[in-house]
């Protein structure tokens, strides 16, 4: 019975990593990982939140026993830790977010690129880059593989160029003589068979000059 209930209790150790990563999986745009990269970085985590919150408890596991009557060494009663079991959860939530924000941020790269360290960025592509760095307050300009021209307020976007998906609010379509036609209804929505030539960000004061003129020619 107690190697029983300390694998258990190891178990309740190992469960608040495995929810962490899988926080982090669900919030953050990251390479595809493997079944053992999956599981390596959920142990990590397991580590990581076991020292943070150890220290609390003494380092103690979160389910424990001792002999339900003196002197009957087969008879135990189980005892759970609740509060260190609550801590370990509400850690794992907390680590979980921050770690997928960091990512999804570029915090801590960003600050090694800084000190000379790395030119990498923790997202995926440049894709990711532009749209997450970029696009707050700015309207694209799309050229599709047929060469028509559609500009807009980027609401959504994919996670990455494989997926080449842009939903543009307040979209209009550019003929050839720069002329704008407002598209009806929320905004349209660019999928992969559009085919995606080239993503133009547009400087909002060049945006406003080119409404302007194009009501004073209607």
């Amino acid at each position: 019975m107690p190697n029983s209930i300390q694998a258990l209790g190891v178990l309740l150790i190992l469960l608040p990593g495995f929810t962490c990563a899988y926080i982090v999986q669900q919030l953050a745009v990251r390479p595809r990982q493997t079944e053992l990269d999956k599981v390596v970085e959920a142990l990590l985590f397991s580590l990581v939140l076991y020292v943070a919150v150890g220290p609390l408890f003494h380092f103690a596991l979160p389910l424990g026993w001792h002999e339900a009557a003196v002197g009957n060494p087969s008879s135990y009663s189980v005892v759970i830790e609740w509060k260190e079991l609550a801590s370990l959860a509400g850690a794992a939530v907390l680590l979980g977010i921050v770690f997928a924000a960091n990512v999804n941020r570029d915090w801590s790269l960003a600050l090694l690129r800084r000190i000379g360290v790395t030119e990498r960025t923790s997202r995926t592509s440049i894709w990711s880059d532009s749209f997450q760095d970029i696009v707050g307050g700015t309207t694209v300009q799309v050229v599709l593989s047929d060469d028509r021209t559609v500009s807009g307020w980027v609401h959504y976007y994919s996670d990455g160029p494989g997926d080449a998906s842009l939903f543009l609010e307040k979209a209009e379509w550019i003929d050839a003589n720069n002329q704008k036609i407002p598209i009806p209804g929320p905004g349209i929505l660019l999928l992969p068979a559009a085919g995606i030539k080239y993503v133009m960000f547009l400087d909002p004061k060049t945006t406003d000059a080119e409404d302007n003129e194009t009501e004073s020619t209607r």
